[in-house]
């Protein structure tokens, strides 16, 4: 337990958090009334941390005994968590080996709640684009590689749902704005098994994605290299060979059958 002295604790968080903690492998649910006596707090400011928590859905209320449980936030929190600590500890060899061929920035993105987030990366002295992000930083889904990655992959339903409320921000000159452009896009990046961002975030950039799979075939992630235009467009097919390579081994090692490409990056 922690020192509930600890003048650099928020009253309200612990005691959210102490909530939270009652729960464990022998209580799955817990009553109002049990988790005040387990915290020796009233029932009316347990209630009102309760409500709190069911609103942000860390807490659920079992309708058919009224008593509470842990809620299905914390299952997605867990399955990013587990699944961009395996992304980084399998991908980065490919990262900075990317990093040392090409001397550009390589980038491992996953996607959660609508967004996606750098959770590792190897960056390049030579680049100076705010596109090379640091990990936990987002980019926009319409205009980055990584991110149409994951459109082009989701389900038809949940893509449509998603442009649906998704506004198309123009960034530069080449952002696609147009969601017509935008599906036709992402059904070439389909066919083709890769994307490609050409400034559509900033001028002079140029970045290419490509997806990792899962034993069932489902995108859990983008491998991406991200440079200069005139650099990266120079060996753009030899970068593209070796990025696809890096994308397949990793998807191998996530269990998903993939055929060894002719050009692999070398561990």
């Amino acid at each position: 337990m922690l020192n509930e002295k600890n003048p650099r604790l928020i009253q309200s968080v612990k005691r959210a958090l102490d909530i939270v903690n009652c729960f464990d492998s022998l209580h799955t649910q817990l009553s109002l009334t049990e988790i005040s006596e387990k915290l020796d707090l009233n029932i009316s400011t347990v209630y009102g941390l309760i409500n709190t928590l069911c609103a942000y859905s860390y807490i659920d209320k079992n309708p058919n005994n009224g008593k509470y449980r842990l809620g299905l936030e914390f299952l997605l929190k867990a399955n990013l968590v587990s699944q961009s600590l395996d992304l980084k500890e399998i991908g980065h060899p490919y990262l900075t080996e990317l990093t040392k061929k090409f001397h550009e920035t390589s980038h491992l993105y996953v996607y959660q709640h609508e967004q996606i987030f750098c959770v590792d990366k190897a960056e390049s002295p030579n680049n100076y684009f705010i596109i090379s992000s640091r990990a936990g930083s987002k980019l926009p889904m319409h205009a980055s590689a990584s991110g149409k990655v994951f459109l082009a992959h989701m389900p038809e339903l949940e893509l449509q749902s998603f442009l649906q409320n998704y506004k198309l921000t123009k960034l530069t000159e080449n952002t696609i704005t147009d969601k017509k452009k935008l599906l036709n896009n992402l059904q070439q990046i389909r066919e083709q098994g890769y994307s490609v961002e050409d400034e559509e975030i900033e001028a002079g950039a140029y970045s290419i994605a490509a997806p990792v799979k899962d034993a069932a075939g489902q995108t859990i992630g983008t491998i991406s290299i991200v440079g200069s235009l005139s650099r990266i467009k120079e060996n753009e097919e030899q970068v593209l060979a070796e990025l696809l390579a890096a994308a397949g081994e990793i998807s191998r090692q996530f269990g998903y059958p993939v055929k060894p490409a002719k050009s692999e990056v070398r561990l």
